[in-house]
């Protein structure tokens, strides 16, 4: 099983400017590489356009059981995400997840109001998906210039505190091994 990430920021646009995105955007691809992904891309206040080409890109390299992180910190509305130039609606994503082959993993990280409209799409999708997201409908920018948002620094956390997969896998093979 092989990893691709993608990662979105998009600090201004459409919906008005935030501090977070950016460096949330940033540390969630050096953690996901740290953890086995290859980055596909990091995308700073780009358009919707931009992204939905990487995304396609990204997915046309997957194969089964292979996994595809995507996160995104910016400002979302009810069924979409907001980009520097417009917003893209949540189903048009989904048009290109479903391109995927059965038995691959996607895991959509959305630091951004509205995330839970993901739970109420209605889509047919081979892939196993899951989304992680804030619980509250309007999620919190950072406090200060450059800093991560309150939900990216928890995520950041937790990835830190847990051993990374391979490392914990090889350790329980050298247990046996014993």
């Amino acid at each position: 099983m092989s990893g691709i990430s993608l990662h979105a920021g998009v600090s201004r646009g459409a919906a008005g400017w935030l501090r977070s995105p950016a460096v949330d955007a940033r540390d969630l691809a050096a953690a996901a590489a740290a953890r086995g992904f290859g980055v596909q891309r990091v995308l700073i206040d780009c358009r919707a356009g931009e992204f939905l080409a990487e995304l396609r890109a990204a997915v046309s390299r997957m194969r089964r059981d292979d996994a595809l992180l995507i996160t995104f910190s910016g400002h979302g509305r009810e069924q979409s995400w907001c980009f520097f130039d417009r917003d893209l609606p949540l189903v048009d994503l989904c048009e290109v997840l479903a391109s995927l082959p059965r038995r691959t993993h996607v895991c959509i990280v959305a630091d951004a109001c509205h995330s839970e409209a993901w739970r109420e799409l209605d889509v047919e999708l081979r892939a196993e998906l899951t989304v992680i997201a804030p619980r509250d409908i309007h999620a919190r920018d950072g406090r200060g210039r450059n800093t991560r948002s309150p939900f990216t620094a928890a995520l950041l956390r937790a990835m830190l505190a847990a051993p990374p997969a391979a490392h914990a896998s090889a350790g329980r093979a050298a247990r046996r091994r014993r």
